[in-house]
């Protein structure tokens, strides 16, 4: 069954958050950010990210529940507005493979490919599934950086830098 998409607004911030506790709880190696670090952030906060920010979900059949999110971060500096920052992108275990991290994915290269010449991102250098996921979109890795987060139990995490040229 496939996800039905949408943009998120602020009207969404308690599910946006929701989801991203869940992503950081069940998947610490996968992120850089660990519950902690979503658990202090004010509801009014999200609400205003999900207004500046670009953030696409995805929703079961029923529309009753999001399963996943993907988010592209714009700068805003003047030398570097030709970028965006694609993060947070998560899907449910039980829906991964139904196809709606590439329905999330589509719909935020949509939006960056009328906006920006370039779409960066990082990713936990073992999460293999990821890479090759964002490789099939076209992104190339372009660096590792080496030791970027570190867990709880004092295990490091690398993270490889990943871009993909909307423009020539």
């Amino acid at each position: 069954m496939r996800a039905i998409c949408r943009r998120l607004n602020a009207p969404d911030a308690q599910d946006f958050q929701s989801l991203r506790f869940e992503s950081f709880t069940l998947e610490p190696r996968a992120f850089r950010y660990a519950p902690e670090d979503e658990a202090h952030v004010a509801l009014s906060a999200v609400a205003a990210r999900l207004t500046r920010d670009f953030v696409i979900g995805a929703f079961n059949a029923e529309r009753s529940q999001l399963i996943g999110v993907g988010g592209l971060a714009w700068s805003d500096g003047v030398k570097t507005r030709h970028k965006a920052l694609l993060y947070g992108m998560y899907v449910k275990a039980a829906h991964r493979g139904s196809g709606a991290a590439d329905e999330i994915m589509k719909g935020l290269i949509d939006e960056a490919r009328a906006k920006v010449e370039i779409v960066t991102l990082t990713v936990v250098s073992t999460n293999l599934r990821a890479l090759r996921f964002y490789e099939r979109w076209g992104f190339r890795a372009y660096g590792v950086e080496e030791r970027s987060a570190k867990n709880g139990d004092g295990d490091y995490l690398d993270e490889t830098l990943m871009a993909l040229r909307m423009k020539s």
